[in-house]
């Protein structure tokens, strides 16, 4: 028998019907007076909702306990009107109760109770774990019917002050029912409040029995973003040092920083300076900055600044040597032994901080399910409060187009391409590498290929100021990243293949006017993995992160 038990002492109207039979299309509506007769007909085994206007009726903890132990869903109704809510909050507290907007926001939205929500995420950081019911719920709300997504640090473990400062902005709030409820929580307050008539935002309290949800397979066709979103974004300072070190320890984890290089003799000792008391604070293992032949004094300045430094041309030269910050990261790996988990962080930063380190590897060391980790920054200043996408040029005008079409699970990332990137050294072997400016969206897609974009997370670290492409380089950036992205998702093939795009440049100048053609080149390098082995047995000359075992390898030399 399938019904929706409607306690309530007045008939509902058709707007509340509308929710109704949106929240469940094939259950009758029956309703009854009092909390008690709807605890006597879940006795008779009935599959229901239950619904308990409490503007019209009285109940108490212990019935209301009765009623979660023996419904599969029991919504709470603090209703005083049914107009269109304009601003609506649905709560989440450590990214469960995702599943709220897939039902009862849903339902709400279909009756026209509401128009769109944000979502309030309460975290606690450090702290926050994800659950396997957490990763098995599916969004039907798209995402451009969210207003926006907040998330709010818990600055101690009880999560009623920052309900409570929150609820007074809201017209409508939909919060989850703890299980068993009791006299003392905040929320059975708030149900005391409505029963009195002294109410003052409306709100919905919801208590959904989970099903046990199936083993679902690594790759997941098509994982909505907004879902992803919630879960996988983790604010400004989530981690601390303290934190990580600890957690680190515990899982006895090896971390290391990669900086490419190229020509960066301006700002590379200041960026390793920065990241060397996180060494000597047992929170890296090793800082390592991979020259990709430049023409100046990067080199010793790095190395003088105190980074093991390594010119990527001398690592396995008989693999060859390829110019670009995917070539330097590729030949890095073969330097990283007995290493779990990476950080490549751009050199060119003019403020580099530790959080942009803390960041980009904290919810590596929190969350076993995450493999690849994308930093997002502020480029607007430290105090720079206004909404917006957060992406550069390529970004704008290529990538998110690209994956609006191609790809759209991958939109919940605010900068895709973003050069702050941190992975599990096991993925990192285990996938190709583009030697260009390619490597970005390659780490991301082959991720998404291995293991879902679940996988995928995303963190801030911060204000950050670097130099800029010129106008003219956009051209040869696009171009790489297209070559990249169509590579990646096309091309099952992983070893060392040439990707040439022959691009025609039409120019002009007040005097003349020109045809100019240019070829615009990249590799595709091959797994590490399957590269290792042989390497070692031909050459003998395995590298080791022993500091006295790779100083033969990165003799220096006059740049």
């Amino acid at each position: 028998m399938q019904i929706m038990i409607y306690v309530s002492q007045r008939k509902p109207n058709k707007t509340l019907k509308n929710f109704f039979y949106n929240l469940s299309p094939k259950k009758e509506i029956k309703r009854v007076n009092t909390p008690q007769e709807a605890v006597d007909l879940l006795s008779k085994k009935v599959d229901s909702y239950v619904c308990v206007d409490l503007l019209t009726t009285n109940l108490d903890v212990e019935t209301l306990n009765a009623l979660m132990e023996n419904s599969d869903n029991l919504l709470l109704l603090g209703l005083h009107s049914m107009r269109q809510k304009k601003k609506v909050g649905i709560f989440s507290r450590g990214r469960a109760n995702i599943a709220l907007f897939d039902t009862v926001g849903t339902a709400l939205q279909e009756a026209g109770l509401i128009k769109n929500a944000k979502l309030i995420n309460l975290y606690k950081p450090q702290t926050t774990e994800i659950t396997e019911d957490d990763i098995s719920f599916d969004r039907s709300l798209q995402q451009d019917e969210l207003e926006e997504i907040n998330f709010i640090p818990l600055s101690s473990e009880d999560a009623a002050v920052a309900i409570m400062e929150q609820l007074p902005k809201l017209d409508l709030a939909i919060l989850g029912l703890p299980y068993p409820m009791n006299t003392e929580h905040f929320l059975w307050h708030l149900v005391e409040k409505i029963k009195n008539g002294n109410g003052g935002t409306d709100f919905i309290l919801v208590r959904q029995r989970m099903q046990k949800t199936k083993q679902r397979p690594h790759r997941v066709e098509t994982e909505d973003p907004t879902a992803v979103f919630v879960r996988n974004t983790f604010p400004k300072a989530s981690f601390n040092k303290e934190w990580i070190r600890q957690r680190k320890n515990e899982r006895k984890q090896r971390i290391a920083v990669v900086i490419p290089a190229f020509n960066e003799e301006e700002t590379i000792a200041e960026v390793v300076q920065c990241y060397l008391p996180l060494k000597k604070e047992g929170i890296l293992d090793r800082i390592v900055v991979i020259d990709n032949d430049s023409t100046d004094a990067t080199f010793d300045i790095a190395s003088q600044a105190g980074a093991e430094v390594f010119r990527s041309g001398e690592i396995h030269p008989e693999l060859g040597a390829f110019r670009g910050k995917g070539e330097a990261l590729w030949k890095s790996l073969f330097v990283l032994n007995n290493i779990d988990i990476v950080a490549f962080l751009d050199a060119d930063i003019k403020n580099p901080t530790q959080d942009m380190v803390l960041g980009t590897i904290g919810p590596l060391v929190l969350r076993r399910d995450i493999q690849l980790v994308k930093g997002y920054f502020n480029r607007g200043g430290p105090e720079d409060k206004n909404l917006k996408s957060g992406g550069g040029r390529v970004t704008e005008i290529l990538v998110r187009p690209l994956l609006s079409m191609e790809m759209p699970e991958l939109l919940f990332l605010f900068q895709p391409l973003s050069g702050f990137t941190a992975a599990r050294t096991s993925l990192l072997r285990s996938i190709p590498f583009y030697t260009g400016y390619g490597i970005e969206i390659g780490f991301l897609i082959h991720t998404a290929k291995k293991f879902g974009v679940s996988a995928i997370a995303q963190s801030d670290v911060g204000w950050i100021v670097h130099r800029n492409q010129r106008i003219e380089a956009l051209t040869r950036m696009s171009t790489e990243v297209l070559q990249a992205f169509h590579d990646a998702t096309e091309n099952a093939q992983v070893e060392t293949v040439e990707l040439k795009t022959s691009l025609l440049y039409a120019l002009l100048s007040s005097e003349k006017y020109s045809l100019l053609r240019r070829n615009i080149t990249q590799l595709r390098r091959p797994p590490v993995n399957t590269l290792l082995k042989s390497l070692s047995s031909e050459s003998g000359k395995a590298y080791t992160d022993s500091p006295n075992a790779s100083a033969p390898h990165n003799t220096r030399k006059d740049s």
